[in-house]
């Protein structure tokens, strides 16, 4: 009894050691996401036999909440039947009669499929859950079905899927995805553009009163968007996780494509974004590419008129990159 009160005592003096070194020693941006990284495992460890059977991968892969950007979404648990993604109609989606079991396939052996790993982002006309919800007409699937729709008129074989990854468990939203991916890919081998489609968000409800910061908005408003050939459009932009086995590859193809999209359409393009602790499952596709379409500051009509100018680009770039 005695000696296991001295090995506690010393663990206790250890740990009170080496805490303040490990927190001195990094600035406090870098402490903050330390915390965070060590916080929001993208799987866990308890999912293990599940991770061997779908990803067929030992290492673990992370969601990481930046610092400054939005935070976990509140899932409302009073959705109304409009919110309801089983309830499509057409107010809150287009040629919902083509999805059958969320999925889309506009042509035989298809070229491009287009998901959402967070199907549940809002625009600013939706705030409900922190921007989080199953408002469809305001959400990242409607201008992904828009999208969808676009690349269809150019003639290209488009699945989409309108699956949502981030309910009810945010936290597993990319280990979700990865198995869509693993069910749909096999099926259709045509496909070797794969597009996760999102929206870039900050936070912009104050907590203390659960209420929208119309000064943060405005800026995010002014960021995010532009005013082009008199409409007023969302800027968009590619994200790479650093952490993909073919990160060189994806880092390529993004900045290739950013700097292609700025010589036609300089002002609705941004920088790509790295982020060094992602992954976001873009090994899983020849050409993979993670896609921001505005932000929660952004209307989801200024998200829906930029799609055009994308869909030219993506059509554009990949036909003379064949």
């Amino acid at each position: 009894m005695f000696r296991k009160r001295i090995k506690a005592l010393y663990i206790a003096s250890v740990l009170v050691c080496i805490l303040p070194i490990v927190s001195y020693s990094m600035d406090k941006d870098e402490f903050l996401k330390f915390l965070v990284n060590s916080s929001y495992p993208e799987i866990k460890e308890d999912n293990k036999e599940e991770i061997k059977n779908t990803l067929d991968k030992k290492e673990k892969d992370y969601i990481k909440f930046h610092v400054g950007e939005e935070n976990i979404p509140q899932i409302n648990k009073s959705s109304t039947d409009v919110n309801d993604p089983t309830k499509k109609n057409e107010e809150t989606s287009i040629n919902t009669s083509a999805y059958k079991n969320d999925i889309r396939v506009t042509k035989e052996n298809p070229k491009m499929l287009l998901y959402h790993s967070h199907a549940g982002e809002t625009y600013s006309n939706s705030p409900e859950g922190n921007y989080h919800s199953k408002d469809i007409a305001n959400s990242i699937v409607s201008v992904g079905m828009l999208l969808a729709e676009e690349l269809n008129e150019k003639d290209w074989g488009v699945i989409h899927s309108t699956k949502y990854h981030d309910y009810p468990d945010f936290n597993n939203s990319y280990m979700s995805s990865r198995k869509t991916l693993d069910e749909i890919l096999p099926k259709y081998e045509s496909v070797d553009i794969a597009i996760d489609v999102h929206r870039d968000g900050r936070t912009l409800i104050d907590k203390s009163t659960n209420k929208v910061m119309t000064d943060v908005l405005k800026k995010e408003h002014e960021r995010a968007s532009t005013v082009y050939k008199g409409e007023s459009v969302a800027k968009f932009l590619f994200v790479v996780g650093q952490r993909n086995e073919n990160v060189n590859e994806v880092t390529a193809l993004a900045e290739d494509i950013t700097k292609f999209a700025q010589k036609k359409y300089p002002e609705l393009i941004m920088p790509v974004v790295k982020k060094p602790y992602g992954k976001f499952n873009q090994s899983v596709a020849k050409n993979h590419m993670l896609i921001e379409i505005g932000s929660n500051g952004t209307t989801v009509e200024e998200a829906k008129a930029t799609v055009k100018y994308i869909a030219e680009i993506l059509d554009e770039y990949f036909k003379q990159n064949k």
